[in-house]
């Protein structure tokens, strides 16, 4: 079962939507762009994540609706506030609460954190296969590739190689 939810990450609203993946791990979706994690708790509030080789630690502070979690691996880390809220914009509403939520319409693949565009794998015009790498962002010393959630062609750009990016900057808008 895919639950979604109106979250604002960093103060900035977003649609998150969880499924578990046969008690493997979870296929974690925020504003079109696909994750798939491993998870377990390693102690209360402290997980360990894995997303293919790539190991991060999470602390967690506070419950829902606010809390904080701490990402990092080797000594570095990111702060995050996060806070599970009712949506503010009616968009954002209906699409938490739709079956079919994001098919069909516009896609845009956004940085996950802070960081800077690596490399730049389409162009204007190309098509693109769902879970197809788009662009690839360094963040915290590691290059995370943006893949299309779906199927579609590549409408626009808006980035550039060698650019430094916020936490939720659109890069690329797949129709």
């Amino acid at each position: 079962m895919v639950h979604r939810y109106a979250v604002k990450i960093s103060g900035k609203e977003r649609v998150v939507e969880i499924e578990e993946i046969n008690g493997a791990g979870y296929r974690i979706v925020v504003d079109g762009v696909e994750r798939k994690i491993e998870a377990r708790e390693v102690e209360p509030g402290v997980w360990s994540l894995l997303e293919g080789v790539a190991q991060t630690i999470a602390q967690i502070d506070g419950t829902a609706p606010k809390l904080t979690i701490e990402i990092g691996r080797l000594g570095e880390s990111v702060v995050v506030p996060v806070e599970v809220i009712p949506a503010r914009s009616a968009a954002v509403a209906a699409l938490v609460r739709r079956e079919d939520a994001g098919a069909g319409k516009a896609v845009t693949l956004r940085a996950p954190m802070p960081g800077r565009v690596v490399k730049i794998l389409v162009k204007v015009g190309d098509l693109l296969a769902a879970g197809q790498a788009a662009v690839v962002v360094e963040a915290m010393k590691m290059e995370n590739e943006l893949r299309a959630p779906r199927g579609g062609v590549v409408k626009e750009l808006r980035c550039a190689e060698g650019a430094a990016v916020e936490a939720g900057q659109d890069l690329v808008v797949i129709g």
